[in-house]
Order: structure tokens, then sequence, then C-alpha cells
């Protein structure tokens, strides 16, 4: 399918190319004499002949009285619409000239040339675009050579001329700056591919230079030898340009030669105005995060060789390094000089970028100038981050301090694993706890389940203390021998022990048991190593009988409750509290 689809473009475009036979077109011989030295662009016009026209005025203003000619070729309006074709000299067939020819580019009906090259040497033949019967016959043929500059005599005229505001100008044809002044040739002048009919000889001569004055003027001579007549031409791009400020000197020498202005940088949006000192420092405002386009823009006065130098540095502390850029682009031409622009990314805005310092640098054959730029963070966002620094520092101390108060125990533990001392040694006591519950309880025929305060002082208390982390417990049944005098086996016990354990229960403050916690506190009293640990097993009322020392007790020693199945494995926070309260002991099983 691909190929059917060339097949047909090539049928089409060869019926297009057949369509008019070239012997037909006028003929005319261009030549190109250009200068190695200076870059130089090139115009053929597809000259239609056309009835001569009334003469304009010279200040670029429309004549309202001139009625409008019909041309040729189907009474065209324009010549926009206008296709041109390629002879190569090598006798290559016709070729239609495209987007793809290097060079070469076709503007309105015409055709611009961007460098001499031999290889554009050739017949170049224009004709309207395809729209009657009539058309087809209509067609031009320009035969174009390109020749260098060879004459080393030749006065340097350059093709790009300025003219001042308001002054006297000339603009020269540079194709004649090789003649004799004594031939004068007659030369044809075009403005932006329109005749200059009144415009015979070279220099032009402007009485007073407008705005509209500027623009890319062709000039035309004949030249002949032994063998035929050519006719030279050369392209010349004038620009109208202001005297600029007095207070600097932009003055004209005996020379000739303008005195050209140094660079003026200034970054971002600054006002122009402010942007004449050397080495200035503003500030910008930004947010972190966010991207952002820093702008050197720099206005160079004019020079006739204008080579500025833009750069972006980095200062950082005493270190400065050069920012790797593409080339300065030219934004805007103005009657004081050409303004150029560097632009500068940032991905994003970072705490490194806040304390860097940005350096606009800019250079002509003048001199050079700086100007600096620091960013800093706006001001709604400085109170933002400082509100959100405020919250957050906040959140993470009370989420902080409630970690800490519920791991409280844990690293506590933790750190006695591996730092603190055994408080045991040379204490002369015999049981690191005495444990006391009720022995005779009401309360115990009354439930169904095993967990009794019977169950949890016999069974998991040594299970758990004992057996696991290795501490030495004190249970009445089991380790005092029956006979002697309660009383003083309690005290006795109470003695010889570092922890007192008191499983309370309704049936332990209303019944004979509360004596074991009461002489305990007694005994506390006297003894700073004795400490008591209360177990609520369940909740209790206190009856009226409760001795007041022990009330009193109740409210000022620490309590860990029992809350049943979930305080049964070892693992549970209750055996995680008892630990806490009981003496610190390195022992095998503790470690």
């Amino acid at each position: 399918m691909l190929c059917l689809s060339c097949i047909f473009l090539w049928l089409v475009a060869g019926e297009r190319i057949k369509g008019f036979n070239i012997s037909d077109c006028p003929t005319k011989k261009i030549l190109w004499m250009y200068s190695a030295r200076s870059e130089e662009e090139f115009v053929l016009f597809c000259d239609f002949p056309e009835p001569q026209k009334s003469h304009s005025s010279h200040k670029c203003q429309p004549s309202l009285t001139q009625t409008p000619e019909p041309l040729p070729c189907g009474g065209r309006e324009d010549l926009a619409d206008v296709r041109w074709y390629l002879q190569p000299q090598n006798g290559d067939p016709l070729k239609e000239i495209t987007k793809g020819y290097p060079y070469i580019i076709q503007e309105n009906s015409s055709l611009r040339f961007s460098a001499p090259e031999m290889s554009i040497t050739g017949s170049y033949i224009c004709r309207p675009g395809i729209r009657s019967p009539q058309d087809v016959a209509c067609c031009v043929r320009t035969v174009l050579e390109v020749k260098p500059q060879t004459n080393t005599s030749c006065k340097d005229v350059s093709h790009k001329q300025d003219l001042r505001f308001g002054s006297l100008g000339q603009i020269h044809c540079p194709s004649l700056s090789c003649q004799d002044d004594a031939q004068s040739p007659e030369v044809t002048w075009y403005k932006d591919g329109k005749l200059l009919s009144d415009k015979r000889s070279s220099p032009i001569l402007v009485d007073e230079v407008f705005k509209c004055d500027e623009g890319t003027y062709v000039c035309d001579h004949t030249r002949s030898d032994n063998a035929s007549t050519w006719t030279v031409r050369a392209v010349v791009q004038v620009r109208a340009i202001g005297w600029g400020e007095e207070s600097r000197g932009s003055e004209i020498d005996d020379a000739g030669e303008r005195e050209f202005r140094g660079p003026r940088p200034f970054t971002g949006k600054w006002p122009e105005s402010d942007c004449t000192a050397q080495g200035e420092q503003d500030t910008l405002e930004v947010e972190l995060g966010k991207p952002l386009t820093l702008n050197c823009t720099a206005r160079f006065g004019f020079e006739k060789n204008f080579q500025p130098v833009l750069k972006w540095y980095i200062k950082d502390s005493d270190l400065e390094r050069e920012v790797t850029l593409p080339k300065g682009k030219s934004i805007k031409s103005t009657p004081d000089g050409d303004i150029v622009q560097l632009a500068f990314p940032l991905e994003k805005v970072t705490q490194t970028h806040l304390r860097s310092k940005f350096v606009c640098f800019a250079q002509n054959s003048i001199g050079n100038t700086t100007r600096s730029i620091q960013l800093t963070l706006k001001k709604g966002v400085v109170l933002l981050f400082i509100l959100l620094g405020t919250v957050a520092g906040l959140a993470s101390v009370l989420a902080g301090s409630a970690l800490l108060y519920w791991y409280w125990i844990e690293i506590v533990l933790f750190y006695r694993t591996y730092r603190s001392k055994d408080e045991t040694l040379g204490d002369k006591k015999e049981f690191d706890a005495f444990i006391s519950y009720a022995k005779w309880s009401s309360f115990e025929s009354e439930t169904t389940s095993s967990l009794t305060e019977e169950h949890l002082a016999l069974n998991l208390f040594p299970e758990v203390l004992e057996n696991k982390y290795g501490y030495t417990l004190c249970l009445l049944e089991r380790d005092v021998a029956p006979g002697g005098a309660y009383a003083e086996d309690i005290v006795s016990i109470i003695k010889k022990s570092r922890r007192g354990i008191f499983i309370l229960s309704p049936s332990y403050v209303s019944g004979p048991s509360v004596f074991e916690l009461q002489a305990a506190v007694n005994l506390a009293l006297a003894d700073r190593t004795l400490k008591l640990i209360l177990i609520k097993f369940c909740p209790f009322p206190e009856p009226e009988s409760l001795p007041h020392l022990v009330r009193k007790a109740l409210r000022v020693l620490p309590i860990v409750t029992w809350r049943g199945l979930k305080s049964v494995t070892p693992s549970s926070r209750f055996w995680t509290q008892m630990r806490y309260h009981m003496p610190v002991k390195t022992s095998k099983g503790l470690t």
C-alpha cells in the first residue's frame, strides 16, 4: 500500500511539472558575489512582469489615490501561492523545491538563501499554483550563479547597516564596492520584496529615518562580459537605532563609529531603570518544592560585531561554579539596543538553593557586569512552616510522652537487666517477697472459677516469680512450721522479706488476714528496705472497722489490678508490673 502511494505521488508530481514548457518562461540571469568574511543572505523574487506602478511617498504611507492595477496570470490579487522548481547545473531533472532543501526557505513568492553554497547554482523556475487553464503557461526562469568575491581591493560595505532615528541616512549597495566609481551603474532597489521604482542609484538617501525604514533591501545592477549580461544582486539588512543615553557618552566620533554601551543585566521582573549598578543583589520569594525559572536578561548597546556573553553562576560560601546552559536568545530589539535572555530552570526549590547565591554575568566588547539574586521563603510560607513545625513538634512530644508512659515499665526492666546492680546483696534478708491472702474466704465458695486468691498465691506466684524469674517467695502454709505463735511468726517473716505482696478482696479486708497488712505497714515505717505491693483481686468496699493506718496505706501504696484470665499468662502486663515492683536482682533466672 505504501509503495502504491509513493508511485501515485510521483505520477502527480510528474504531471504538475510536465504541465508547462520551461523554454517558454522569460529568463533572467542573477549573479551572487559573496564575501567569505561576512554572513550574507540572498533573495530570489518571482518576477512576473507587471505594469509600472505609481511612486509612493518615502514616509512609508500607502497612497490613497492609487488605483490597484490587475496582475497577469489569471488576475491574481497576491503571489503567496507560488511554486518553485530547481533544475541543477549538472543536468539533473527538474525538481520542486520543498521544505527539505538545505539553506533554501520559501517566503510567500520569494526564495531566501541562508548560506552561499556552490550546489545552489542552477535554474530556478516559479509559477503560480494552477487554478485555471490560463495559468499553465505563466512562469519565470531565473538562472543563478554563485561566485566568491576575489577582489581584495573592494571596500568593506556591510550587509547589515544601521540608521539613526530622526537623522539623515544612507543605504549602500554592497555589490557596488568593487565597481569603478566612474561607471556608476543604474541600480534597481527592492524593500521587503516590493520594487522601489524611484530609487535608481546607490546609496539611497533617507532625509529623516523612521522605524518603517527598517527592513530587507535588495539592490540589482547589470554587469556585462564578452559572453553574456548578468544582474548582480546583494541583500542589505537595515535597522533603525536610537542615539542612546547622552549621559553615557553615546556620541558619533570623527571616524563615524558609535561609542557602544556595556551590558546592563537584570534578573526576574525588576524594573529596568533599577538595573544599571554593578554587582547589585536582589531577593526573590519562593516556595520549597515548587519549580522555578530564573531569567538573566541583559540590555546590550549596538555593536558592529555583536557577540554578547551571558552566563549563570551559583555561589556557595566562597566557591563559585558556572551553570552549563544553552546559549541565550535575543527576545527584543529596541532603539537603545538588544535585549538578550538566558533562562536557568530549577526542577524544584530546595534548602540548598536558599543558602546559595545566583549570579547573572553579562559581557560585551566594552566590559562586563553582574547582578545576583538570593532566594528566600515567602512570608506566608515561613509562617505556615513554623506553624506546621510547632504542631508537628507538639504532636511528637505528646506521642513520645504517651509511648514513654505506656512502656515505662518495660524500659525500666530493660535497663535493670543490663545496667542496674543487685540490691539484695548485703541486706541480710532471706526472702524476696512475703505473700499474704485470705486463708478462709467465703468468696471462694461463691465463685465457680478456679482462679481464686489461694490459687493465685500458692500456684501462679511460685510458677511465675520463682520458677521463671528466680525470686524467693515466703508462703505461710509452705515455708513456716506450724505450732508457733501466729503474730510472732508473721512479724518475723515480714522482717526477713524485702517485699510484702497483699492480695486484697472483700474477705481479706473484712477478715483476720488484714492483721498481716497492718503489721507490714508498721514495720515498713521503720525499715526502708521493706516495700509493700497491693494486688486488687476484685472490687471491695472499705469496712468501717478497717484500721486507720491500713486505710491510709490503701491510698498511698502501689496497686496492681488482677484482670482474671487476661493476667494468667506470664507475658501479661500484670506480671510485668509485678516484676517492676520486685527488688532488682541479678540471677540466672532473671537474665
